[in-house]
């Protein structure tokens, strides 16, 4: 079934079905990760989805055009309609495989190699047979039409140098994530872990890579986002746009 969500940003929303993948807590803590290195740039998302984050960079920042790729053509649909109803012209949702973005092009025709200075992913995490019996969640939450490394490969082709790479993923594949992307030429710079509850362990992470840097990795302050069961802390309730007070 379908609805619309409110974004609390600017009169944002977007349009969701509930029988596909509704875009959740990660995406948020991506958008909101990535914002400070937008500035007036030009923004790829990659794994889009509904559109979810190029929806809250349009929102947060004045990048100049942000571009997402999605390979399921009714999450594709979805993004777009979102798009419309946003009135948002910056953004252009693109239907395809990431693991072929060199057969992809901007808007004018034109090559998306070296030509973006922020890309973000919130691809799939996990790997080997658990899978969703939905296939549209199957898609969004395996490494089915693409693993990390493409995923890596993909954010190289289309950073300028000294561009910056934004991800969400799972603790567990940080040691490997972050040697695919050194592999890569994408070198970690800023990582801070996400706890739901202050004595708990991590449960996400974000990592901000630049394309060409030299080595030297800052570890933020954690994030945790809920003070006990059910509540949120004043810093998630400040990233999703709520009352704080």
């Amino acid at each position: 079934m379908e609805r619309i969500d409110d974004l609390q940003c600017k009169g944002y929303r977007i349009i969701q079905d509930s029988e596909a993948f509704c875009y959740g807590t990660d995406a948020v803590l991506l958008a909101n990760f990535a914002k400070q290195g937008v500035k007036r740039g030009r923004v790829f998302d990659l794994c889009t989805g509904n559109g979810i984050v190029p929806l809250l960079l349009a929102a947060k920042t004045e990048a100049e055009s942000i571009y997402g790729i999605e390979i399921q053509r009714e999450a594709v649909e979805l993004a777009r309609r979102s798009v419309a109803l946003n009135e948002e012209e910056r953004i252009h949702i693109l239907e395809g495989d990431l693991c072929k973005i060199q057969e992809q092009r901007t808007v004018e025709g034109k090559s998306l190699a070296s030509s973006f200075t922020v890309v973000t992913a919130n691809p799939p995490y996990m790997q080997g047979d658990l899978q969703n019996p939905l296939e549209k969640k199957n898609i969004a939450r395996h490494e089915v039409s693409c693993s990390f490394t493409d995923v890596s490969e993909a954010a190289r082709y289309l950073l300028a140098p000294k561009g910056k790479f934004y991800l969400v993923h799972r603790p567990k594949r940080m040691a490997e994530i972050i040697s695919i992307l050194r592999e890569k030429g994408l070198e970690p710079k800023r990582l801070q872990m996400v706890h739901s509850f202050v004595e708990g362990e991590a449960k996400l992470f974000l990592l901000e890579a630049v394309r060409g840097a030299s080595v030297e990795l800052r570890i933020l302050p954690p994030l945790i986002l809920y003070r006990e069961k059910g509540v949120y802390t004043k810093e998630l309730l400040e990233i999703y746009g709520m009352e704080t007070s």
